[in-house]
């Protein structure tokens, strides 16, 4: 499986197919996670320090348990089954 979360876009793209999932729950510093079969990476975004105002990003993070991410796959294949029964009823 080849997963992307994108947190700001509400995205959730499983093999190729983009559906929107609240994402809103997910670190502030995070940015997307990039999966694929058995390990991911989490991308970090740019923060800006609130006592100096500095910048600064954490370096990606390699992974390699999806469990805390499982609730964005399980919304994913909620939207999923909505799509294809809107399909069928068509």
């Amino acid at each position: 499986m080849r997963m992307t979360i994108i947190k700001d876009d509400n995205a959730v793209v499983i093999d190729g197919v983009h559906h929107k999932v609240d994402c809103g729950a997910l670190p502030a510093d995070f940015h997307a996670l990039q999966w694929t079969d058995l390990e991911g990476e989490i991308e970090h975004r740019m923060m800006r320090c609130d006592h100096c105002g500095a910048r600064s990003k954490k370096p990606n993070q390699v992974i390699s348990d999806l469990a805390p991410y499982q609730k964005y796959v399980d919304a994913w294949h909620v939207a999923e089954t909505a799509a294809a029964e809107k399909l069928v009823a068509k």
